[in-house]
């Protein structure tokens, strides 16, 4: 059930408390004139034109006491389409650089890979400065040699959202037409097929997926590639560090891997204190048996080997578990690389719809356990009894994916890869 926007907004105002700049920073911040509202939409050369706020000494965080009529109306309008505060995030700016936020340690590696890489971006009813400000830190803070283009994918966006136009202007007055691969589905794609599309418009050695509200930090592609180059039936994840929804302040995350329960449901492992004692832990990858999702990379061609992602899947939901099994079951693996950090706007709830009558989540679980799961189905269907009932169609696709790859089954995940997905039972003395 969805959570409401003021319950939303609370949870991630309490969370900020935790996590976002000092409150010595924040009473600073406060002190500040607010930062004037250049809107983007209406004058794309004078919002790109904007400096950083510290650098016009203002605050672009949103005071809903000190709002004109038009703020007032762009911030619940940000809220409503997008679930985070857009005029903030428009007060912030084309670019900002979050600085260094991996561990100090990462200074000291070298990187000798050199694949050319895709970025792959899909976009459904997105605000138009986040994914400009995205964009903006894709070309400064990735190395020319490294970044051979960025792929910008629209799934069909609602009227109002609609970027395409604003965003082929936007390569047009900043010279990277030949950097942009701009195009848009008139029919709703759903993200898991959109990202399928898309990828087949890459022409990288290497894609990596991005949502489309991050930010990236300096330095983060490199320590993505290197294992690749190790190993290259690698998907490789960096740190998905925090964006706060409302203030937009950027947070360091902890260092953690994915996993799942038996209802495939996605969950962070946090990893002991005691593992960072080692220096060396700190900087070098280490095995996940899950993916968040939104941000991986790995070679262009495994990705094709492995099938890409299951196209009769719906909408969103489980191609992250889907694509981890792909990986693992089929002579891959995932790893989390703790060097590369990438920030990702939290929102305060999913703002898209789904597909009528559908649970494309509960939909989409039930074709991987049926593809994956094996023997273990049973466990999946006793944490989701309502799967029992789902016309789950057909998985003739993915099977032969399966066979072709002589794919180990899931006792072989749990015994190498994941053993506390079936907690040992010890008998009672």
């Amino acid at each position: 059930m969805r959570q409401t926007v003021v319950t939303s907004i609370l949870c991630f105002l309490l969370f900020s408390g935790v996590v976002s700049a000092s409150e010595k920073e924040e009473e600073k911040k406060e002190k500040l004139p607010k930062c004037e509202h250049v809107d983007p939409y209406e004058n794309l050369e004078g919002w790109l034109a904007l400096k950083t706020p510290a650098e016009r000494k203002c605050n672009h965080t949103t005071a809903k006491d000190d709002l004109s009529e038009s703020e007032a109306k762009k911030t619940d309008w940000g809220i409503k389409s997008f679930a985070f505060d857009a005029l903030s995030s428009e007060k912030l700016g084309p670019l900002r650089n979050v600085g260094k936020q991996a561990h100090k340690l990462c200074e000291e590696e070298t990187y000798d890979a050199s694949f050319s890489t895709s970025v792959v971006v899909i976009h459904h009813n997105e605000a138009l400065s986040t994914i400009l400000r995205m964009i903006n830190g894709l070309i400064e803070f990735t190395p020319k040699s490294l970044l051979k283009e960025i792929v910008l994918y629209e799934d069909a966006s609602e009227e109002d959202h609609v970027l395409t136009k604003h965003l082929e202007k936007y390569a047009k007055l900043k010279g990277l037409e030949d950097k942009l691969i701009i195009h848009r589905s008139e029919y709703r794609q759903g993200l898991i097929r959109a990202k399928v599309h898309a990828s087949r418009l890459a022409t990288g050695e290497v894609i990596v997926f991005m949502d489309s509200h991050c930010e990236v930090a300096e330095r983060w592609l490199e320590p993505l590639l290197q294992p690749i180059k190790e190993d290259p039936k690698s998907i490789v994840l960096p740190v998905v560090d925090l964006i706060n929804p409302v203030s937009f302040d950027y947070s360091s995350s902890m260092v953690a891997k994915s996993g799942f329960d038996w209802g495939l449901t996605f969950k962070w492992i946090y990893l002991p204190w005691e593992y960072f004692e080692t220096p060396e832990n700190n900087v070098k990858p280490f095995n996940s048996p899950a993916m968040p999702g939104g941000l991986l990379a790995m070679k262009r061609e495994y990705f094709v080997e492995l099938g890409e992602y299951d196209m009769g899947m719906e909408i969103w939901g489980s191609e992250n578990i889907e694509l981890s099994l792909k990986a693992w079951l089929c002579g891959g693996r995932v790893v989390v690389a703790p060097c590369s950090r990438v920030g990702h706007v939290f929102r305060m709830r999913r703002p898209y719809t789904s597909k009528p009558g559908m649970d494309t989540a509960l939909y989409n679980a039930v074709r991987v356990a049926k593809t994956w799961l094996g023997d273990y189905e049973k466990n999946f269907f006793a944490a989701k009894p309502r799967g029992l009932k789902v016309v789950f169609g057909d998985i003739s696709e993915s099977i032969k994916v399966r066979d072709r790859l002589k794919c180990q089954d899931m006792k072989w995940f749990i015994e190498n890869v994941y053993p506390e997905l079936e907690p040992k039972v010890h008998d009672e003395l």
